[in-house]
């Protein structure tokens, strides 16, 4: 298990340059002394997602989300804090100390550091195969063939898998990796029945290696080709999904292409690996394949980090162009503008460039539609409108297609396309299409409403005119005191000599975050606001406290502010204290003794609520 003080912790966080790391998953624009963008953590139009390279955090200001790097990281990741810490100390070099003790989130995360490191090595032995043994010289002449360089070969750490079966168990277990290791990483298949009981055969024998990286880096999952067209097998195998490794949360050459899809603000979406090669080395830099599937809402989601337009080019035939209505359907729920790129029938992308060049497949590209109006026409041309049942086919699919673009100025605009070219009454199939829409919606809004309203923003949670009318105004005090101590516009020194101790705070979350802020001023006597988000536990917590700290107030005389939360804090206790008084007084007799000294303390209580 990782050895992590919060010592150690708070220096690897100061390391790090938040906008350099949230960079390379959100696309930022500076705003002045901070930056914003789309929120990857909901779904929004205009940017409310705010990082601040001076306070080291970031800040969304439609759903609250918040905190520092370590928070970030684990809530778009998934992952651990132990985890999110090793990668921003990998990223500077920093090796975390081991200590005794093996609890289940240590024994995963060594788990997925197996699984990458046989990856890895199987991936280095094939490339070696290739490169420069006897064995891989059929492999060669197929990449030679395929026109794939030897510059490309190696930055792609491309390999070969001897047809023999054994040699990359061979290979594992000299270096202590088990068969059954070897297996849970996806790269040896189980004996078929009837075959004997060994421990496996090479899953990718006989064919071209292609390692799969993940978008730090990491080598986590195997592709391959078959070199003998007549050879037994499916021509394209994969890794079977492991801890590391889920096909439809990866992208080929991510890894290598995200600098430039971030440069170009654009991302070339292929299929298979040798089209990503082709384009690749052909100087289109900025493109990924999708291993061979259907495009899935991980992979939408990897791009989204990267770029807000992506150009389809695939394969001009029925697959091609189903492909593309199945992706177009993903991209459009992450607002993502869609093109796509037609290429001449018979011809994929790698067979284009190796016969038309990298020029003519720019003009391809330069020539690229919006996937509606291409789909629009394909429908229309492959469902040939000149029959009745040509045309109700073809209205029914541009119908669908349309039913799924959210923006309602552009659907109308295809709306106009779509009725000239179907020959129809242009109002008539508007309100059809309004129908189809109206359809859609009804089975959602319920739950929608729903998922609105049960988190509402926490910009509520700052916003003072709002608050100041909610019911128990002592809630809305302690928000707003909680806000001055965040920001620093009140000393703790100030606050305890009010005698306001964490106790003093009823409500649930500012009750959690003052013991925190109490803690640390006892151990500390600082309060700095990186410290006190890397030890809050909770992330909700964190996101309350990065508004606060994001928030731009300039209250006019912030010690009456001050003055006021304190006493509207106190007058709770003492409107408590006088309702203890008042049913003390009701439940004694007139002539009782305590009566005169109960009822002027209720008195002086009394006053003291009025004038505070």
């Amino acid at each position: 298990m990782k050895h992590l003080s919060q010592e150690k912790v708070y220096q690897i966080v100061q390391g790090i340059d938040i906008i350099e790391v949230i960079s390379e998953f959100v696309q930022l624009n500076k705003a002045g002394k901070e930056f914003v963008g789309l929120c990857p953590f909901h779904k929004e139009k205009t940017p409310s997602f705010t990082v601040s390279p001076a306070k080291q955090l970031f800040y969304c200001f439609g759903c609250g989300a918040g905190g520092d790097i370590l928070s970030f990281l684990m809530k778009y990741e998934n992952c651990s804090f132990v985890e999110a810490v090793e990668f921003l100390a990998q990223r500077q070099g920093i090796t975390i100390a081991e200590k005794k003790g093996e609890p289940f989130e240590d024994s995963k995360r060594r788990e997925k550091e197996l699984l990458i490191q046989i990856n890895e090595l199987a991936a280095q032995y094939y490339h070696e195969l290739l490169m420069s043994s006897s064995a891989g010289r059929a492999a060669r002449k197929y990449l030679d063939f395929r026109q794939i360089a030897l510059q490309t070969r190696k930055e792609f750490c491309l390999g070969y898998s001897k047809d023999s079966g054994k040699d990359l168990l061979s290979f594992l277990q000299k270096r202590d990796i088990s068969p059954t290791w070897a297996k849970e990483a996806g790269l040896i298949s189980t004996p078929h029945q009837g075959g004997g009981e060994g421990e496996g055969y090479d899953r990718f024998r006989g064919r071209v290696t292609f390692p799969i990286y993940s978008h730090d880096g990491k080598i986590i999952a195997l592709g391959g080709r078959k070199i003998d067209e007549k050879a037994f097998g499916p021509k394209y195998l994969n890794s079977s999904e492991t801890g590391v490794y889920s096909k439809s949360s990866s992208l080929y050459g991510l890894f290598q292409a995200k600098q430039f899809i971030r440069a170009t603000g654009l991302a070339i979406v292929v299929e298979g690996y040798l089209d990503f090669l082709s384009l690749y080395q052909g100087g289109f830099k900025n493109t990924v394949a999708t291993l061979g599937t259907a495009l899935t809402h991980g992979q939408v989601k990897l791009l989204k980090r990267y770029t807000n337009k992506v150009i389809f080019l695939y394969d001009a035939d029925q697959a091609g162009i189903s492909a593309t209505l199945r992706g177009l359907d993903i991209f459009q729920q992450q607002d993502i503008d869609v093109q796509v790129a037609m290429l001449p029938s018979g011809h994929d992308p790698d067979s284009f460039v190796r016969q038309y060049g990298p020029q003519e497949l720019s003009k391809r590209i330069a020539q690229s539609r919006p996937a509606i109006e291409f789909l629009i026409h394909q429908s229309i041309q492959r469902s040939g409108i000149s029959t009745v049942e040509g045309k109700v086919k073809a209205t029914k699919e541009i119908l669908l297609i349309l039913s799924k673009v959210s923006d309602p100025l552009v659907r109308m605009e295809y709306v106009k396309l779509a009725a000239k070219h179907l020959n129809i009454n242009e109002e008539m199939f508007a309100d059809e299409l309004q129908r189809k829409i109206q359809e859609g919606r009804r089975g959602g809004w319920r739950q929608a409403t729903r998922a609105g309203s049960s988190s509402p923003s926490l910009k509520e949670g700052i916003d003072c005119g709002r608050l100041l009318a909610a019911a128990d105004a002592t809630q809305v005090a302690e928000r707003m005191l909680m806000g001055l101590i965040c920001r620093g516009h009140v000393s703790m020194d100030e606050v305890l000599a009010e005698s306001i101790n964490e106790s003093d705070f009823q409500s649930e979350s500012m009750r959690e975050i003052a013991q925190v802020v109490y803690s640390l001023w006892r151990d500390r006597k600082r309060l700095v606001s990186e410290e006190l988000i890397l030890a809050l536990k909770d992330e909700k917590l964190k996101g309350v406290v990065s508004g606060f700290l994001f928030e731009e107030v300039n209250y006019e005389d912030t010690k009456r502010v001050f003055q006021d939360c304190v006493a509207k804090i106190k007058s709770r206790e003492l409107t408590r204290k006088l309702q203890s008084l008042h049913h003390e007084i009701k439940s004694r007799s007139e002539n009782d003794s305590e009566i005169n000294r109960l009822l002027k303390e209720y008195s002086e209580i009394k006053k003291r609520i009025i004038i505070g």
